[in-house]
């Protein structure tokens, strides 16, 4: 189900998003719920990824790092 929203644009963006519908042969509404749905993708990848860092399960320190690091070059 679509829910009815209102959004002001710019004349230029308007006859911008006109031309690009026409061009891609779709609608504008079509184009600005692609638009949207982009924007909260990219934000539940931030919040997820942030979420990641968050965690210390599973990290190492640089030193850490460096020690495991020069064993292995000294197993080969």
């Amino acid at each position: 189900m679509l829910k009815r929203t209102t959004i002001f644009l710019t004349q230029e963006q308007h006859e911008r998003l006109r031309r690009l519908a026409f061009e891609q042969r779709t609608s504008m509404a079509k184009l600005l719920r692609d638009a949207a749905l982009e924007v909260l993708e990219d934000e539940e990848d931030i919040r997820e990824g942030l979420k990641a860092l968050s965690d210390e399960e599973g990290t190492v320190t640089w030193e850490q790092y460096q020690e495991t690091r020069q064993e292995r070059r000294g197993a080969l």
